[in-house]
């Protein structure tokens, strides 16, 4: 079943449930008050509660009802459903009259009662029994067949009420709900159409502020990531093609170069070949960190923890490593205690990449300084550092300044830097060195306050 139908049929259920409930009710407040004014109409045929004859009135002798026939047709109508319970358990009535089936107690009742009951006849009536001063209890009936009709009638009324209201509203909804679905059709015929052809870039055309607009700004928004995410997949693959390129050139020219002189019996001499091989270990080697560096910028930011990170601790951490990688540069560090949130084994990496960088272009026996306070932290070189114009187009990926191409390295090292920080909500930019310096990088991030768990920007 369509949604469209679904919804129509619901609404049709809730409709016809509530107005059979409405009817319900209706029926049964109207009963009420019929019987209520027929009992009230029983009651005025006796004289008010309270009140006396007036003295010297003779009480009128119910027991005359009984004592003769009556052949007047229309006093006969007048008395139609009046006779007399005696004390002593017998009932008389005037003649012709359809007498009301009586009970044993109703002999013996001592103030106004009213009940259902029905005459000889099964006609049924409503039954007031008046207690008398002599004992006897007058009963005064009135027939419901009025009310009866009267009642089936409203009930027929309202079952068809209820019926046509049903139809109608499931007529009405199904037109309603086709109207206010054509949205929702436009954008599952979009949805198709991109699973069909997997074009990321058609466009979504669903307006509004209901929830159909909103998930079809929620779905446009998320083609547009995935299309972002594809156009950066291709140009990840596409450099990283290029990039590749190179590194398994050289590594076959040199690899060939063996063969060749292992196949001709000719073997190169010894420093020839212990360069070669040099060539190929420090070649490997860079196709191996240009592979890990693919590797960990191809990861979703959604794959970094989110935990309280010490971030001197991971200064400190990534010092030590880039100690072992150059021993002939002094590292100066000082930092103030304070944390973050985020995941500690990417921003050591993300550190430790600005030290190789630092390492990479520093003169031998030079000092690298790291300083590092509450939200921030800086390294800074002496080596030749870079142009103003090339410092937004250092964090692209595998780009390379002009004079640091034949330096060993990918041009990955401060964009695994700038995607590491801004997983992590911060910034990394070069800032101004001081005086008889290189270069000095500059990373921000949001800081965590001592007993507290939110970041301050």
């Amino acid at each position: 079943m369509l949604l469209r139908s679904r919804i129509a049929l619901i609404t049709a259920c809730v409709f016809a449930v509530a107005i059979a409930a409405t009817s319900t009710l209706t029926w049964f407040a109207t009963r009420h008050n019929l019987r209520a004014q027929l009992d009230e109409s029983l009651l005025a045929t006796l004289p008010p509660p309270g009140v006396s004859p007036p003295p010297g009135a003779r009480m009128p002798e119910f027991g005359l009802l009984c004592a003769a026939s009556i052949p007047d047709e229309d006093l006969q109508r007048f008395l139609q459903g009046v006779q007399l319970l005696k004390a002593d358990g017998t009932t008389c009535a005037p003649a012709g009259v359809d007498q009301v089936v009586t009970y044993p107690g109703d002999h013996g009742v001592r103030a106004n009662a009213l009940r259902d009951g029905a005459t000889r006849s099964g006609v049924p009536v409503r039954v007031l029994l008046h207690p008398l001063p002599d004992g006897d209890v007058l009963a005064i009936s009135r027939g419901l067949g009025e009310i009866e009709a009267t009642l089936a009638n409203l009930a027929k009324v309202l079952a068809v009420v209820s019926v046509l209201g049903a139809v109608l509203v499931a007529g009405a909804g199904q037109v309603l709900t086709r109207r206010a679905l054509i949205p929702m059709g436009r954008l599952t015929e979009t949805a198709e159409h991109i699973a069909r052809t997997e074009d990321l870039t058609t466009p979504v055309v669903v307006s509004g502020q209901d929830e159909v607009g909103r998930l079809g700004r929620a779905f446009t928004a998320m083609t547009a990531a995935l299309a972002e995410s594809r156009r950066r997949q291709r140009d990840l693959v596409n450099d990283a093609a290029h990039e590749l390129r190179t590194p398994l050139t050289s590594l076959r020219t040199n690899i060939d170069l063996l063969v060749r002189s292992e196949r001709t019996g000719r073997p190169l001499p010894g420093d020839e070949r212990a360069e070669v091989l040099d060539r190929l270990q420090a070649q490997s080697r860079e196709f191996s960190d240009l592979v890990t560096e693919l590797v960990v910028l191809a990861r979703d930011d959604r794959e970094l923890a989110r935990d309280p990170v010490d971030v001197p601790g991971v200064i400190d951490d990534a010092v030590r490593r880039a100690r072992g990688r150059a021993t002939g540069h002094v590292f100066q560090v000082d930092h103030r205690p304070w944390s973050t949130t985020g995941d500690a084994a990417a921003l050591e990496r993300s550190v430790l990449n600005l030290l190789d960088n630092a390492i990479k272009f520093s003169p031998a026996d030079s000092t690298i300084a790291i300083r590092s306070r509450p939200g921030w932290l800086t390294v800074t070189d002496e080596g030749p550092g870079l142009p103003a114009e090339h410092h937004r187009q250092a964090f692209d990926r595998f780009w390379r300044a002009p004079d640091a191409r034949a330096l060993p390295g990918s041009g990955l090292g401060l964009a695994i830097v700038a995607d590491i920080i801004t997983a992590h909500a911060g910034t990394v930019r070069f800032a101004a060195p001081h005086p008889g310096h290189g270069a000095t990088l500059r990373v921000e991030l949001p800081r965590v306050r001592p007993g507290s768990t939110a970041s301050d920007g």
